[in-house]
């Protein structure tokens, strides 16, 4: 629904959370748990009106909600998600051709017209051939700076992980020696750089790092709402997504849907490195913990270039799932119970820019000596590993759908196509499944042929390997492009294949009747995603917890009325199906305001979303997509 975005509802003090319990069986957790610090409590609960109440409390202060403990704490820290980058040469292909960014390409959209910056630790060295082109860097006057180079912050800042990643999100042709080795998914956004990092710790070449609020706030308050697409590759302890560190990027994101934000998982699920012993699961830091980014995993190439399996290292779930009330400096929620992950990028066996010289993350105050070769502006870093690099893939493709937008005539002017929402849900609905993908679905008890999922996401995986071809086909191919305005009701009729931005309001389920008869046996995947409300105040520092909908996704025959098919989460924010039509008939498909898990404005009536489904003939049986692999390049370019 194209037109300009609802203003957002201003937020002030803090009021009783109103918790709307449900009605009908939703497998619902049974037990509320407190958190505070390290410590996690399973406490009884009672509910008197429909509210919350912990028999319990963790400070022993009062509670009193006239001081609010919700400013960012005074110490930050994070560590940047890298498993290796020992050499490991190898054969292959360019990795936008394995995940099938050269649709893109060959109708002419690069990411022009678009703007990516990357956030993290430390700055993008724009002094390697394939990154020149980084426009603009933002830092903090109390982030990172040399006592030895008085003078020379942004150059401290200057780290290898960032430039790493920043090939991989808009890497360009440069130098002596130029080849596709060099670009990014994403060659011709103008590519810009923020830090965090007060100072790096541990060892030369350090990954662990600390911030300050300040520090922390600079770069995403300079970039949110003023670039397309923003890439975060590190992440802090937070299994909750509650801390006040994700609070304030989820706030930063629901108050600019503008801005697409992607972060990294983390590579926690293997800390002993050993692949014969179980994944760790519930191990999603924040901000990827977090409800209103893009959370990537990294794919793991099998040796013939092939991504079709989760790393081991990849963090996973099932998640915990919670809510911060800071007037009572608890958080509420349950244990292992949402998928955190959105999608999953290929990410081992990549090449990427290198960066050696003795700054950020290799400065001389840190134990040790410099790590590494000085290396050159050609020099490049074989087999980096991590969900650091998988993120930076999945940014490049959001900044690709977003430069399609904006040099397509008939979106360039509709704000809603590039809506964070909408390029969420049209990239998770065009994914691949990959062997072994489960989200819970199991046959609907009506006994209609469809599914039912209290689920919605894969635990590993999310919606599955990221897939810009399919992406391509849609969000630009013979599709509905957005229904026009926001009304409520009846949406349609549209085709088999599209993606809208709309609006649900309570009592008013949204209704999208396909255009056509559907034959039994083809493949429905319908996505639909809206934000927790959030917010960040970037003058004081203070952050909110507002409030989270409860939006359920179902497809329904259209002749009979029956349900066929329903994904109805409760704690998600991402709704997701996928399974083969039962019969041949007429379909719609149907977005309800169900309630909401928690609100303190007490007056959420309504959610915005991004929503996306296709109708496809499925592949045979036993097809399996082959990819081809990934670009060589020598240590040194000569």
């Amino acid at each position: 629904m194209n037109g300009s975005h609802r203003a957002r509802r201003p937020f002030s003090g803090r009021a009783t959370p109103r918790v709307v319990r449900r009605t009908i069986s939703r497998d619902w957790p049974t037990c509320l748990l407190v958190v505070a610090a390290a410590s996690v409590f399973c406490l009884a609960t009672r509910v008197d009106a429909g509210v919350m109440v912990p028999l319990n409390r963790l400070d022993g202060g009062s509670g009193s909600s006239s001081s609010p403990s919700n400013r960012l704490p005074e110490v930050g820290r994070g560590v940047s998600h890298l498993q290796t980058n020992l050499p490991a040469p190898f054969s292959g292909a360019n990795v936008g051709d394995i995940i099938g960014a050269n649709t893109f390409y060959n109708n002419g959209f690069t990411g022009q017209g678009t703007v990516t910056a990357n956030i993290e630790a430390g700055h993008i060295w724009d002094g390697h051939d394939t990154l020149g082109h980084v426009s603009q860097f933002s830092h903090d006057a109390t982030a990172w700076n040399d006592p030895g180079t008085v003078g020379n912050q942004l150059s401290d800042l200057y780290d290898r992980h960032a430039t790493w990643v920043g090939m991989h999100i808009g890497g360009r042709n440069g130098g002596v020696n130029q080849g596709s080795f060099q670009t990014g998914i994403a060659p011709n956004t103008d590519l810009k750089s923020g830090a965090i990092a007060s100072e790096w710790v541990d060892n030369a070449y350090s990954t662990p790092f600390d911030f300050t609020p300040d520090s922390f706030t600079t770069p995403y308050a300079a970039y949110f709402g003023e670039v397309d697409v923003i890439n975060s590759s590190w992440g802090g302890t937070d299994s909750f997504g509650a801390n006040p560190f994700a609070v304030a990027l989820d706030g930063l994101a629901f108050q600019f849907p503008s801005t697409t934000f992607v972060a990294s998982a983390g590579n926690s699920a293997d800390p002993d490195n050993d692949p014969n012993t179980p994944p760790v699961t519930n191990t999603v830091g924040y901000p990827g913990s977090g409800y209103n980014a893009i959370t990537v995993g990294a794919l793991a190439n099998n040796g013939s270039n092939v991504y079709n399996t989760v790393a081991g290292f990849s963090s996973r779930g099932p998640q915990d799932w919670g809510f911060n009330d800071f007037g009572l400096n608890v958080v509420f929620g349950c244990l292992a119970c949402r998928a955190a992950v959105d999608i999953a990028a290929p990410g081992t066996n990549l090449t990427a820019a290198y960066y050696g010289g003795q700054t950020g993350g290799n400065n001389p105050t840190l134990t040790g000596s410099p790590n590494g070769s000085a290396g050159g502006s050609d020099f490049y870093t074989f087999s980096v590993a991590g969900t650091s690099f998988a993120a930076p893939i999945v940014a490049g493709a959001a900044a690709l759908l977003d430069s399609a937008s904006y040099n397509t005539p008939a979106l360039a002017t509709n704000p809603a196509s590039r809506d964070a929402r909408v390029i969420k849900a049209v990239l998770l609905n065009s994914a691949d499944k990959i062997p072994g993908w489960d989200n819970g679905q199991v046959a609907h008890p009506n006994g209609f042929g469809g599914v039912r999922t209290v689920q919605s996401l894969d635990f590993d995986s999310g919606a599955g390997a990221l897939n810009l071809a399919k992406a391509y086909d849609q969000y630009l191919g013979n599709t509905t492009k957005d229904v026009p305005g926001t009304p409520s009701g009846n949406q349609g009729p549209v085709d088999p294949i599209g993606w809208d931005f709309g609006e649900v309001i309570a009592g008013a389920d949204n209704i999208y009747p396909i255009n056509q008869t559907l034959t039994a046996g083809h493949l429905m995947t319908v996505t639909l995603t809206w934000f927790r409300e959030r917010a960040f105040d970037t003058g004081t520092l203070d952050v909110f917890e507002i409030a989270q909908a409860d939006v359920d996704l179902f497809v329904r025959d259209t002749v009979t009325g029956d349900i066929i098919s329903e994904s109805v989460s409760g704690l998600e924010n991402t709704e997701h199906l996928h399974f083969h039509l039962p019969r041949t008939t007429d379909y719609q498909i149907e977005v309800n305001f169900f309630g909401v898990v928690f609100d303190f404005t007490q007056v959420l009536s309504s959610a915005e979303y991004g929503l996306a489904w296709s109708v496809v003939v499925p592949e045979p049986a036993g097809c399996v997509l082959l990819v081809i692999g990934l670009a060589v390049s020598g240590r040194r370019r000569r």
